[in-house]
């Protein structure tokens, strides 16, 4: 088995983030080494059951103020969006 990758949001609130659907969302890697905290959009489908996303990655999700949830998300990638999010443009 392949170890999971971890990635980070910021979210306003746990709510904000909609579950089962795809979703455009800001992402931190946070591998070690050059890439870490390299940040982009993609497409993805999170849950906070992990079960519900076999073969999935983990989302770890911090509080616009920083604060760090204490259960982490399982996130899906799709897609990868780029550099902006649809509609904000270069």
């Amino acid at each position: 088995m392949m170890a999971k990758k971890e990635f980070l949001t910021f979210v306003g609130k746990l709510e904000d983030l909609t579950q089962g659907k795809e979703v455009e969302i800001l992402i931190k890697d946070l591998a070690p080494g050059r890439q870490k905290y390299d940040a982009r959009y993609v497409r993805a489908v999170v849950s906070s059951d992990s079960r519900e996303l076999p073969d999935s990655d983990v989302l770890w999700i911090r509080g616009f103020v920083g604060v760090l949830y204490s259960q982490p998300w399982a996130i899906k990638i799709t897609a990868e969006v780029g550099a902006f999010p649809s509609g904000m443009g270069a």
